[in-house]
Order: structure tokens, then C-alpha cells, then sequence
């Protein structure tokens, strides 16, 4: 072999050895579990832990941690399941859940028929600057820029309205959709 066949075989070599290097530290990076390299495609696709209060015709009452976008019937497997005593008919098990929500599963013979508790809403046309940094990633800035926008545009027809205002984009409007209203 001449020299630049000689040092291109070397230089290829030590590629090759290196990119062997980064895959072997990647692999036991991760645990060795040949599960490979957790990708988030985006912010959006982070589910946030929600906690529910679950009463009534339930194995276990009590409070239970979930997932952002899981349903009644998740937080009653989570309380154990149904009694089976429940009035499963007078409760809506494919509701989205939101945090703070009471869910009470009613027994055949119970006179009111309190299934789930709707969340109550906050009017985003009539809340104040403090009620509103109640909401989940509304602080003091967003909140007075919403409060702002109100004054100078007049009320809101629709929540999807709340993207015009500085400072609230996709992401945080789908974080309190279920939690706000116009009215």
C-alpha cells in the first residue's frame, strides 16, 4: 500500500472505532436494557399527573394520582375497581378526568344521582387578575396580559380567543381549556 492509501485506511479505522466507542457508551448510557434512547417528539406529548378524589361504590376511597387525558373509568381501576353495588349507568366512565375532580360512584339506591362532579369554570371574561394565576401556568405576567387584553378589546367570544393574547400559545391554552369558559 502507498502512504494515502495507508493513512485513509487509518483515518476510515479510526472512525469506524470511535463510532463503535459511542454506540457502546449510549448502550450502557441507557442501562444496557437494549431498550435503546427515550425521544420526546415534543413538549405537547408530556402528560402531567393529575389527582382525582374517588368516592362511593369503589373498592378504596380515596385520593389517586393520573395522568392528564385519562378517564373516570382509569381513577375507579385505580380505586380497585367497582363494588358490586354500583350504578354504573348514572356514571359517565369515558369523562376525561381534570385535576382536583371529585368522581363519586353512586350505589343503586342512592336517591341523588351525583356521579361526577362537573369541574366549575373559571369566566375568563369576569376573573380577576388573582383568580386567574390560579390557573395552571398563568402567573402574574399572563394573567394581567389576559386581564389587559380584556380591557382593551372588550370580552372574549370563545376560549380559542386566548390565543391572541401575548404569552398564551397552544400548549398553555390546552393546559386550562377544561378549567376556563366565556360567558
Amino acid at each position: 500500500m502507498d502512504k494515502p492509501a495507508t493513512m485513509r485506511f487509518v483515518t476510515v479505522a479510526m472512525l469506524m472505532i470511535v463510532l463503535i466507542a459511542g454506540v457502546v457508551a449510549l448502550t450502557l448510557r441507557s442501562g444496557g436494557s437494549g431498550g435503546g434512547l427515550e425521544i420526546i417528539v415534543s413538549g405537547e406529548s408530556l402528560a402531567k399527573d393529575i389527582v382525582v378524589y374517588v368516592t362511593g361504590e369503589v373498592a378504596l376511597e380515596g385520593l389517586y394520582t393520573l395522568r392528564d387525558g385519562d378517564r373516570v373509568a382509569d381513577a375507579v381501576a385505580a380505586a380497585g375497581g367497582l363494588s358490586p353495588g354500583a350504578a354504573t349507568e348514572r356514571v359517565n366512565l369515558a369523562q376525561t378526568l381534570v385535576d382536583g375532580q371529585h368522581i363519586h360512584i353512586p350505589g343503586a339506591g342512592e336517591a341523588t344521582a351525583l356521579a361526577v362532579d362537573a369541574p366549575t369554570t373559571l369566566d375568563v371574561n369576569t376573573a380577576s387578575q388573582q383568580a386567574l394565576e390560579t390557573l395552571p401556568g398563568i402567573g402574574p405576567g399572563r394573567a394581567q396580559a389576559i386581564v389587559g387584553y380584556r380591557e382593551a378589546n372588550g370580552p372574549f367570544q370563545r376560549v380559542e380567543d386566548l390565543l391572541l393574547v401575548d404569552g398564551i400559545g397552544p400548549i398553555t391554552l390546552s393546559g386550562i381549556r377544561l378549567l376556563i369558559s366565556v360567558r
